[in-house]
């Protein structure tokens, strides 16, 4: 499974920063951002990576010669 790090804004929006393999990983990211120090207005979150869902159309619409 992959993890995204995640910039989470006090308006609820969330950017992924990067992706990881292993959970673990990911949240020793945070915690070396967090060592820097302690934002005060976004919050760095760790979740599952979203999949990209592909929407197959028919190909009707294509002629052939």
């Amino acid at each position: 499974m992959n993890w995204q790090v995640c910039i989470r804004y006090p308006n609820g929006q969330e950017k992924a920063i990067c992706s990881f393999q292993n959970r673990e990983n990911a949240l020793k990211r945070i915690d070396a951002i967090y060592s820097q120090g302690y934002p005060m207005h976004v919050a760095y979150v760790v979740r599952p990576a979203q999949r990209i869902e592909v929407i197959k159309k028919p190909l009707s619409h294509f002629q052939t010669a």
